[in-house]
């Protein structure tokens, strides 16, 4: 590369040299630096303040992505280990008009997981989008005798590698755990943890999952997906057969299935 008035050097060992001239000695003559190689530790970059007033390019796509978002080398990872997310131009352009100035990698990811699942910024609304996917998924499957799978958005989120952080934040806001975590383990969870503490036990899932599912059943947006998820669980979980042992009065504030309204 040949830029007029531009003088171009290679940084191999020679940064404080590099430094001493182009701010020192020749202050006024424009400099291109290369650097080949890995950024390094910012404790280690003599040239960081260098970086930081005039900035800086990167040519791997992983940099091009960050220049895209407006983001800056400190969100890396966020690209790197999420690559299949961002070679669709329509999701980067969606992540795009969430971000703001104040977020943290935790919260791209979350607003990653969004755009995966079509759903606002929340984790509460991300599941409910992707519970919706699921009982649409039961129907369609059931008439075929076929196992019940997850959905398109959630294939996507395994795809986009962000599933391990989705059922992260689902262990720590709801107490969810399982060695091999799914949409319908979790779902009859909650369903089974709302029966056994409407019914004087104690669940194996957070008070937080027990709000979550009030706020989900009451939602009128996802009340066909609530009704055809419940009666499912219902039937998985012989809630018929454990009412039988139980005081009608136990379970009056216990609205979660048909069954008991009947």
């Amino acid at each position: 590369m040949q830029l007029e008035g531009v003088e171009k050097i290679e940084l191999v060992n020679n940064e404080f040299g590099v430094k001493y001239r182009i701010l020192r000695d020749e202050p006024e003559q424009k400099f291109l630096l290369y650097r080949e190689g890995p950024q390094p530790a910012r404790l280690d970059n003599w040239l960081l303040d260098v970086e930081l007033a005039y900035g800086g390019f990167r040519a791997d796509q992983s940099s091009i992505w960050l220049s895209e978002l407006e983001l800056d080398s400190d969100f890396q990872d966020v690209v790197k280990d999420h690559a299949e997310f961002y070679r669709s131009a329509k999701r980067i352009e969606s992540l795009k008009k969430l971000l703001k100035s104040d977020d943290t990698p935790g919260m791209i990811r979350l607003k990653m997981l969004a755009v995966c699942a079509g759903s606002a910024p929340q984790l509460d609304m991300v599941l409910e989008h992707l519970l919706e996917e699921l009982a649409g998924s039961a129907s369609d499957e059931k008439q075929l005798g076929l196992e019940l799978l997850d959905g398109d958005r959630y294939r996507l989120i395994e795809r986009c590698r962000l599933d391990g952080y989705f059922w992260e934040l689902v262990k720590r806001s709801y107490g969810y755990e399982s060695t091999e975590p799914g949409l319908k383990d979790f779902v009859i969870e909650l369903f089974k943890s709302s029966f056994v503490v409407g019914s004087d036990g104690k669940g194996a899932l957070s008070g937080d999952a027990l709000v979550f599912l009030k706020r989900w059943k009451d939602s009128r947006q996802f009340e066909r997906c609530f009704e055809a998820l419940s009666d499912e669980c219902a039937g998985i979980l012989r809630i018929e057969e454990k009412m039988h042992g139980l005081d009608f009065r136990q379970l009056v504030e216990l609205d979660y299935f048909r069954l008991i309204d009947r």
